[in-house]
């Protein structure tokens, strides 16, 4: 009997895709994963290594279970500049993004888009920081960080 557990791998982020909430063209879900098509360009910024981040946290409010998932991003100042656009910044906020997100160790997996929900939960924009870095050593680098809240962990894209 083979062992399944419903946790990512440690390990971090590799790299993630960014597409608008409308490009899932169909999203299939089983207890495995989930078999998606999507449509379009995806956004895609170059990360730093190792320093990006996909958490996922299950909360309990009066009986009711929900997921919040938070995606960490973080690249050289020079390659984020889409992070900073206006356009790229009002779409994050109030349209939000489907994301693949490709941890360390291959796998990829679907966020801010579930079989419940659909893309009414995407994620949205919590914050962008441009960091000058603290000494002449150090990396200018902005931070991008994306949330989003569901009934469920993010499923792996088969």
């Amino acid at each position: 009997m083979e062992n399944t557990y419903n946790h990512k791998p440690i390990g971090g982020v590799e790299s993630v895709a960014l597409y608008p909430t409308d490009a899932v063209v169909t999203a299939l879900f089983s207890s495995e994963g989930c078999e998606v098509e999507l449509s379009g360009t995806p956004i895609e910024v170059a990360l730093l290594e190792d320093t990006s981040t996909y958490e996922e946290m299950a909360h309990v409010e009066q009986g009711a279970t929900s997921v919040s998932h938070k995606l960490r991003l973080v690249a050289m100042r020079n390659d984020a500049a889409k992070w900073l656009d206006n356009d790229f910044i009002e779409q994050s906020s109030f349209d939000g993004f489907v994301a693949v997100v490709t941890l360390c160790d291959g796998r990829k997996l679907l966020a801010g888009y579930s079989a419940l929900f659909g893309n009414e939960q995407p994620l949205r924009l919590e914050s962008v920081t441009s960091a000058s870095g603290s000494s002449p050593h150090q990396t200018p680098s902005v931070t991008l960080q994306l949330v989003s809240r569901d009934t469920d962990f993010s499923a792996q894209i088969l």
